[in-house]
């Protein structure tokens, strides 16, 4: 596996740099979107969690999808939330659909942490972020509380 990480690449023009934070800014974003379009996405918090049942003397394991506050209309009545959304056995079309939707959610949570980081770092580069004054520095010693 070879290192593509070049280091005097850091000593190239802003706005050359700026230009590549643009394209890989644009590049997330479809991405984003290309994800968004492939199905339904999880709501946040959510999480596909194996429960087990007791039951004659043996133990079934079933799967549910869980969220942290009760989002999920209840089978008796629409109008009343659960936390829970049973999905059955592992492998039901339920149980992979809610895989599904975890994994979107999960891919997008972290490209939406890189594209906020692309662009914070974009706004250094364009508007002299990159470099600030120590405000630790002093170089006349401590300066006395006035």
């Amino acid at each position: 596996m070879t290192n593509n990480l070049d280091p005097s690449s850091t000593k190239q023009p802003s706005e050359l740099r700026a230009k590549q934070l643009q394209k890989m800014i644009s590049k997330i974003k479809r991405q984003i979107s290309n994800l968004e379009k492939t199905g339904t996405i999880a709501p946040p918090t959510c999480n596909v969690i194996r429960y087990q049942i007791r039951q004659n003397h043996k133990i079934y394991y079933y799967y549910k999808l869980q969220s942290k506050d009760a989002i999920f209309p209840t089978v008796n009545s629409e109008s009343k939330l659960s936390k829970y959304l049973y999905l059955g056995k592992a492998g039901s079309s339920a149980y992979i659909e809610a895989i599904e939707q975890v994994t979107r959610r999960a891919l997008i949570d972290e490209l939406e942490r890189v594209l906020s980081s692309l662009q914070e770092a974009y706004l250094d580069v364009c508007f002299g972020g990159e470099i600030e004054d120590d405000p630790a520095f002093c170089p006349d010693g401590l300066k006395k509380d006035v």
